[in-house]
């Protein structure tokens, strides 16, 4: 099922605030998301431009991914906007409302999140009612409007955010939505694929009797990039009414980057027999590897608590292409660094097979 999102915004654009609602709308066409604005001018229009000029340039149908909520005649003022034309929507992609109660009540029921560009009087009104329907909202904090805007409603969410967080998120997540933007939409667009994500794009692999801990630290610093539902790891992932190796293997099927977390430990020998446990036709972590070659997924090795690569010899047959991936030491002291470079190399994994899965007739 598409996600959708709502963007909203004032009426009354600054060219800044117009070049920021088209980035907006070329980002969650890329991201194979959905949109949902109302029919004013300002941000509901040039959002809507920029994603429809997308999807149309890469030849992919704007009715189904478009809805565009409609107010007539001067109700537009009661929803901070200008009395203006908006974005010549197709008829089949308008749903039209009678008060700005309906409105809301019809963005609420068909969108997944919200993005607030600016903003009228009702923004953080809005941005409650998603919180309390579970849903993630993203008030750009840099982005005023001429009445109630972004800024405000970002505000009051950190006010309350002990009793009221916004679904999805951790706060140092939210907080990055102040960070200016230096190249595209900065981390929004890994914020919103983060909370909407329908399946992961980076697996790791672990064995639990060797660096639990690494793994669930490195897991825990990619999701703060990448969002939680983009990272898969088995102990926080599996649901308890989903059997453990679907999981996996759905996991796998669907991601584009596999970390394989190899520490001291992980050559461990099984006490049965004295073999090293990858030499179990069952062993699970031999599995996984196998399944992200086979698959052809890009593969990182990450090295930690001074593990060093094991030798072709150490390995079975069916997993010895792993080491002729270019594998990653951390420890403690530079760990900051490391994860940030790690981090880079694996967006440039995932960015690359979003453009050619795009590609794809």
């Amino acid at each position: 099922m598409k996600k959708f999102v709502l963007v909203i915004g004032t009426g009354w654009t600054s060219p800044a605030k117009r070049q920021v609602a088209r980035m907006i709308g070329t980002t969650l066409a890329d991201a194979g998301l959905g949109l949902v604005t109302g029919n004013s001018t300002g941000v509901d229009k040039w959002v809507a431009d920029a994603f429809c000029g997308e999807r149309t340039t890469h030849n992919e149908p704007i009715i189904g991914a478009f809805l565009q909520i409609t107010l007539g005649g001067m109700r537009f003022f009661r929803r901070g906007g200008a009395p203006l034309p908006g974005y010549a929507a197709p008829a089949e992609c308008k749903i039209r409302t009678r008060t700005v109660e309906d409105w809301k009540r019809e963005a609420l029921a068909r969108s997944h999140a919200a993005v607030m560009v600016g903003g009228g009087r009702g923004a953080l009104d809005i941005a409650r009612r998603f919180i309390e329907r579970g849903r993630p909202v993203f008030p750009l904090p840099f982005m005023g409007g001429l009445t109630g805007n972004s800024d405000f409603a970002f505000r009051e969410i950190l006010k309350t955010w002990d009793s009221h967080p916004v679904p999805g998120l951790s706060r140092s997540q939210f907080l990055q939505l102040a960070e200016p933007w230096v190249s595209g939409t900065g981390p929004l667009a890994n914020l919103l694929r983060g909370t909407l994500a329908e399946t992961p794009d980076v697996f790791i692999s672990y064995r639990r009797s060797d660096a639990p801990a690494a793994a669930g630290r490195i897991a825990h610093d990619l999701a703060e990039h990448f969002g939680q539902r983009r990272v898969f790891l088995d102990i926080q992932d599996i649901a308890p009414s989903r059997a453990w190796d679907q999981s996996i293997e759905g996991a796998i099927e669907s991601c584009k980057a596999g970390l394989i977390v190899i520490g001291r430990r992980w050559l461990a020998a099984d006490p049965v027999d004295g073999k090293p446990r990858l030499f179990r036709d069952d062993d699970v972590v031999r599995s996984e590897i196998n399944r992200l070659i086979i698959e052809k997924k890009a593969v990182f090795p990450v090295l930690v608590e001074n593990a060093t690569l094991p030798e072709a010899s150490d390995l079975p047959e069916d997993i010895r292409s792993l080491l002729r991936c270019q594998a990653t030491s951390i420890d403690n002291a530079g760990w900051e660094v490391t994860m940030a470079r790690l981090i880079r190399e694996v967006e440039q994994v995932i960015r690359e097979a979003e453009v050619f899965a795009r590609r794809e007739p």
